[in-house]
Order: C-alpha cells, then sequence, then structure tokens
C-alpha cells in the first residue's frame, strides 16, 4: 500500500482519544447521553429524531423521564446485532427501523459534535512542538480514535494549504481528480470521521478538510426513515428541513448518494470497506516501528477490543530484536487515576510515564 514509508524508527505515534478533543471543547462519551435526547434546534427534522430516540430507549430499555440512560455501548449493540442478523429487537422495532434509527443516531451525533468547537492554545502549542512542518520527512504520526476533526483544523490553521495523508485512498469532495497524499501528515482514523462520506455502490470515499462533510450533506438521512416514526411526516417537511437538492448528496463517480463512513460506539463494530483494512493496516506499522508512543485523552475502552489487540501486536512485533525496538510508552490524562491503573495492567513495566495534568502538564514538561 502506498500510503506507509517504513522509514520511521524514530518517529513519534500520537494515539488520540475523546480527552484530547475534549481540548477543544469537544464533549467527552459520558457527556453525550443526555444531549441526544436534549438537542434542539426548533427543525422538523431534530424533532422527529428525538422522538425516534426516546422512543426506542422506551421501548427497549424501559427508560423514562427523570432515569439514567443506558450506555452509548448498550443503545448501539443492541441495534447492530439485531439489524445485522435481521431479527426485530421487540415486536416494534424491525432490522428495516433499527438501521433507520442508527443513522439518526449517528447524525445527531454529529450535530451534537459540531455545536461545541473551539480552538485549543495547549493544542495548537502540542503540534507545534511535534511536527516539523518545515521538514519533507515527517517524524510524527497519529492514530485516532475520534470522528471529530479538530486535529485536523488546527494543522490548517497552522500551515496554510497542508497535506493530509488519511493512509487509505479517498477523494476530495470538492475536486475528485485530488486525493489523500502519501506526503501529507499521517492521519490514522480507526473509526472513520465525520468530514468522510461513502458511496456503498462504488466504495468510493470522500473528504473534506474544511468541514463535517458528512452533517453538512445531511448524509445517511433518508424520507422513508422518518416515516417509520411518523407516518404523516411528509415530503415538503423532509425536503424543507434538509435544503440539500439530491444531486449535492450524489457520489461524484457514480451518482449513488452518499452516507457516513464511521463505526459507533457498538461492541459489534464492522470494518468491511476497503478505507479500513488499509487505515489498521497502516496504523498498526507506524506503532510498530514509532520508538515513542503518546496516548492523549484515551481511556483504553472495553468497546475497543480490536485495537486493543493491535496495540498489543504493534508493541510486541519486533521487541525480540533487542533494546533498539524498545518503546517510550506515555500516557496524558486529567485527574484520572483510573486510567492509569488502566494502562498499568495493560503494558506492566513497558508504561514509561503517566501525566495526570492534562495537555498543559504535558507540554510544560515537553519544552
Amino acid at each position: 500500500m502506498p500510503y506507509y514509508n517504513r522509514n520511521s524508527h524514530n518517529s513519534t505515534t500520537f494515539i488520540l482519544g475523546a480527552g484530547f478533543s475534549k481540548n477543544a471543547g469537544i464533549p467527552l462519551q459520558s457527556e453525550f447521553s443526555d444531549r441526544l435526547i436534549s438537542y434542539d434546534s426548533g427543525n422538523d427534522i431534530d424533532e422527529l429524531i428525538t422522538y425516534a430516540i426516546k422512543d426506542y430507549l422506551r421501548h427497549t430499555f424501559s427508560w423514562e423521564d427523570g432515569l439514567d440512560l443506558p450506555s452509548l455501548e448498550d443503545m448501539f449493540t443492541c441495534i447492530d446485532l439485531s439489524a445485522a442478523s435481521g431479527h426485530h429487537l421487540g415486536i416494534s422495532y424491525t432490522p428495516k427501523k433499527l438501521r433507520a434509527l442508527r443513522r439518526m443516531l449517528i447524525y445527531r451525533t454529529f450535530s451534537i459534535l459540531d455545536r461545541t468547537f473551539n480552538f485549543s492554545t495547549d493544542i495548537e502549542e502540542l503540534l507545534k512542538n511535534f511536527c516539523n512542518f518545515n521538514n519533507q520527512d515527517l517524524t510524527c504520526n497519529f492514530v485516532l480514535l475520534n470522528w471529530d476533526i479538530v486535529l485536523e483544523k488546527h494543522l490548517s490553521r497552522l500551515k496554510e494549504n497542508i497535506k493530509i495523508n488519511y493512509c487509505a485512498q479517498c477523494y476530495d469532495w470538492n475536486d475528485p481528480s485530488l486525493h489523500s497524499k502519501p506526503d501529507g501528515v499521517p492521519i490514522c482514523k480507526m473509526h472513520g470521521s465525520g468530514n468522510w462520506v461513502y458511496c456503498d455502490n462504488c466504495k468510493s470515499m470522500f473528504f473534506d478538510l474544511d468541514e463535517k462533510l458528512s452533517l453538512h450533506l445531511k448524509a445517511g438521512l433518508i424520507k422513508s426513515d422518518f416515516r417509520l416514526f411518523d407516518e404523516g411526516f411528509t415530503d415538503k417537511k423532509f425536503d424543507a428541513a434538509i435544503s440539500i437538492p439530491p444531486r449535492r448528496r450524489e457520489c461524484r463517480f457514480c451518482k449513488n448518494v452518499v452516507s457516513p463512513h464511521i463505526e459507533t460506539f457498538s461492541y459489534r463494530k464492522s470494518f468491511r470497506t476497503p478505507a479500513y483494512s488499509s487505515i489498521w493496516y497502516n496504523a498498526e506499522n507506524f506503532l510498530s516501528d514509532s520508538s515513542r508512543w503518546i496516548f492523549i485523552g484515551y481511556s483504553l475502552p472495553e468497546a475497543d477490543y480490536e485495537f486493543k489487540h493491535l496495540l498489543k501486536s504493534a508493541q510486541l512485533k519486533m521487541s525480540h530484536l533487542g533494546s533498539v525496538r524498545n518503546k517510550s510508552i506515555e500516557v496524558v490524562a486529567l485527574d484520572d487515576e483510573q486510567v492509569h491503573k488502566k494502562f498499568k495492567k495493560f503494558f506492566g513495566s513497558k508504561l514509561s510515564r503517566f501525566y495526570n495534568g492534562g495537555l498543559t502538564d504535558f507540554i510544560s514538561d515537553s519544552n
């Protein structure tokens, strides 16, 4: 695959989780649930999405107003296991209705992410310290578990017309003759991204560095989905709320309607597309050949068991070759000793350093 340069033994790989994006105002997973049912835009589509989510919670988890919401992993995993196997989740929720609800939940998640972004001076300082933008031989790689584009926005602010290498074959939405650059900053987004859309027909993936493309195009929202929850939901209401001509949501190559391209909080993730195969392949190689791993805002959640296996594989792949392949493994968290314990259990004596004062503490120590 042309996206990976094996001449990177002395490089640093950053593994970024939700805590990294929290520095830019993006909510943590634990802060998402309540926002799923409290989002208010005055839009007919958003109102019906809120109703659909609440209806699902009532039918599936016996939830009522005032009760704690189930975890996002439980919400998505129940949907994914039933829909993928072709079974109902109770008599009211057919596989078709569950797939529609999943698309609505993804759209709502992107809407929440879009409301809260702010530029972070700490993130800017981090990138200035570790990314040599004037050097053709980059010594810094990024592995992300987030869907947001916090990293891309900060990189673009620091260097105009910066090249990004998404480590997969993908095309610029605004100019399909352009594509992700192998000589750009390597960013492996393990669970997909809000600025990607995907064509299920010709299997093409597209990106936009300037905005959350999936949200902007309202990708994944389908008229018939809304009538599953409200038979009286009219085409007129849908078209007025979408306000994007159908041709604007068409694949640049085959004209099929595009959809989001992410993996959710579910335990039943499906990395089935060619893009994910390439991304995960390149991420393992970056991690294997890097001499320094820096985890920022990542807590090794149980739902990420595939990624945890990839980390362990990358750590051990070349370990038999001696000290030259030993890695510095550093973790940056914020007032969370439980994260320290989890990393200590996973990496044992190989854990080099744990910073519990957040990104500010790490930057101060690095200067």
